[in-house]
């Protein structure tokens, strides 16, 4: 399968080209029928649509507690089901079924695994929205604690699972003028060890992005009055505090990342963007470099963070690196963008994760519409040569983004097409060369657009959109080895 925009390194030579006009032809090939295969029907034909947990907000899909995987179905008439599976046919169970209720959907989300268990939210009739907790058996799949009475239930935020406990933060309302209390709660999954152990301070914000750094969850509170705040919590009331002043303004953190024992984060300090580094200490939580643009963490190599900012007129994203430690910064490269000439072509980053010493990153560019005109994927080793264009398209719809899944075997699974409309599972080792089509689940016009990829033992399981016509459970090896060897896609 000879592909004219396979791919080339970047350099200044090449910048602004179409990809594959530097004269190199790179072919990818795509694996051989039978690498993926289907565990098991989780959504019997003619019952869909369904949405898997965690599908709608981009959170995890599939969940390990310790080995075995669990995730949610929900249903368009109300009902929910909690699966659990050990990477088997036989083991792919249902835990509990959810009848139809006038509640959602999704009724049932927000899974995360905590030791053998895996909490979760479940909107129910007779109670609101709530937080469950589940063994893996039917009779152990329970409402943990009746947070607020009624059928009203509890908003929660930033479930975490933290020194064998569940962390998270409740929001409370109130009558004016307070409107809003925020509380930080633990759970062990029993109603007596399920306790709030700090309320936060009042009048302010707790913003949706937090950063787990060693054996604490942190948080960014921000309002006018008080500026933002780096907060701190390890689900204990004595520690639970605040670890430094960011700014004196009410401000916005996104693109946190982490690097071993440090936490990186990109506050949005009004015309510039900061990039920050935490250890969760006053001391170690410091400034590294400022940019008079917009901003992203595409991660860390060795020593150094490496970030994607965009140029001044919008139309460009640099690569650039900031050491730890400080002391400056370098642009690596810029990145072509082919469609530079026409409005709204402002190039931005969507998803990364890092592999075998590269950085691996989608990069949009935007349209007239909601849509993007192009993803493409990237990788880098940290140098101008080092940075190639993978593949493109990636998924082009306007509501949702292609996975980007490290295996742990030096691959990375990714949702691609030819045409970007409809996607099937992709593989990358990080060049060209190495980057191919895994399998053509749906075969023909529609794609299975894969998803929510997770690995248990030696294997990825993942969901796709098959002959079924819905989305069921499929599983691949993780380590996969084609190319070369493999047969050419036809």
């Amino acid at each position: 399968m000879a592909l004219g925009l396979a791919g080339c390194g970047v350099s200044p030579g090449t910048e602004g080209m179409p990809p594959g006009a530097d004269g190199r032809d790179v072919k990818q090939w795509a694996c051989p029928s039978g690498v993926a295969s289907r565990l098991k029907v989780i959504t019997p034909p003619g019952t869909g649509p369904v949405i898997i947990s965690g599908q709608l907000l981009g959170t995890d899909q599939l969940v390990n507690a310790n080995g075995v995987l669990y995730f949610g179905t929900n249903f368009y008439d109300g009902s929910a089901v909690l699966w659990r599976t050990d990477g088997t046919s036989s083991g792919t169970t249902r835990v509990r079924t959810f009848p139809p209720s006038m509640r959602g959907p999704p009724r049932l989300g927000g899974l995360v695994a905590v030791g053998d268990q895996v909490f979760f939210e479940l909107d129910d009739t007779a109670t609101g929205n709530e937080l469950w907790v589940s063994d893996g058996t039917e009779r152990g799949t329970r409402l943990v604690k009746e947070l607020a009475p009624g059928m009203d239930g509890v908003s929660l935020q930033h479930l975490t699972s933290l020194n064998g406990l569940l962390v998270f933060v409740r929001n409370v309302s109130l009558p004016a003028p307070t409107f809003m209390r925020r509380e930080v709660w633990r759970s062990d999954g029993t109603d007596a060890g399920t306790f709030r152990v700090a309320v936060l301070p009042s009048d302010v914000e707790v913003r949706f992005t937090s950063l787990k750094v060693g054996a604490a969850l942190h948080l960014f509170l921000s309002s006018e009055p008080h500026g933002t705040t780096l907060w701190r919590t390890d689900g204990t009331s004595a520690g639970t505090f605040a670890v430094k002043k960011l700014d004196a303004r009410s401000t916005y953190v996104h693109h946190v990342a982490q690097a071993g024992n440090l936490g990186l984060f990109v506050l949005d300090d009004g015309p510039n963007d900061e990039v920050w580094t935490t250890d969760g200490t006053t001391a170690g939580t410091v400034r590294l470099e400022s940019f008079g643009r917009s901003t992203s963490l595409l991660g860390v190599l060795d020593s150094s963070v490496y970030l994607a900012t965009q140029s001044t007129d919008t139309k460009r994203l640099h690569v650039e690196r900031v050491s730890l430690s400080g002391g400056g910064k370098t642009r690596i490269t810029t990145l072509p963008n082919l469609y530079a000439n026409l409005p709204d072509a402002t190039p931005y980053l969507q998803r990364t994760t890092s592999s075998g010493g590269r950085l691996y990153f989608s990069m949009a560019i935007g349209g007239s519409g909601p849509a993007p005109r192009d993803v493409s994927l990237w990788a880098t080793d940290g140098t101008t040569a080092g940075t190639q264009l993978l593949h493109h398209p990636l998924d082009l719809s306007d509501d949702s983004n292609s996975s980007l899944f490290a295996t742990g075997d030096g691959s990375v699974f990714f949702s691609a097409s030819k045409d970007g409309l409809f996607t099937e599972p992709w593989f990358t080792r990080g060049t060209p060369a190495t980057t191919g089509q895994l399998a053509d689940i749906n075969p023909g016009t529609w794609g299975s657009s894969p998803d929510g990829f997770a690995r248990l033992g030696s294997r990825v399981y993942f969901f796709a959109s098959d002959e079924t016509g819905e989305y069921q459970l499929w599983s691949t090896p993780s380590g996969i080895h084609c190319p070369p060897g493999a047969a050419p896609a036809k």
